[in-house]
């Protein structure tokens, strides 16, 4: 995996791991104490805690499409607005359908990359 030297490129990595699903890739972008909040609301802590909540996502067999609306950087801290489709079928072969905008902050690391600090997928509620 090369450098990821923006938040923007942060981004399309994940999506690109997503897709391919390889989980060890993906989960190296969230800093060791991430949180990602789940569809509920609920929070959940911690790089071991967030890969398994990944893993039932990507067991979905989908395909992940993103689309950055808003990136806002002040130094080394950066929020992100993207809109997303997933694409996907359950175990029982049922279709998938799923939407929406997320809000991510992510920070830069001292070696110049960029992890993923709060990955809120359901952040915006569509109407």
């Amino acid at each position: 995996m090369t450098a990821i030297v923006s938040p923007e490129e942060l981004l399309d990595q994940v999506t690109e791991l997503i897709n391919s699903k390889d989980i060890n890739s993906l989960i190296q972008l969230y800093e060791t104490e991430a949180s990602f909040v789940e569809q509920s609301g609920k929070l959940i802590n911690g790089r071991q805690n967030i890969r398994l909540k990944l893993l039932e996502f990507l067991v979905m067999n989908g395909k992940l499409r993103t689309s950055i609306r808003k990136s806002i950087q002040s130094g080394n801290i950066a929020l992100i607005y993207s809109d997303w489709t997933f694409t996907g079928s359950s175990s029982d072969g049922a279709a998938i359908d799923l939407s929406g905008t997320s809000v991510n902050i992510v920070r830069k690391q001292s070696d110049n990359s960029w992890q993923i600090v709060i990955d809120d997928p359901w952040g915006i509620v569509q109407t």
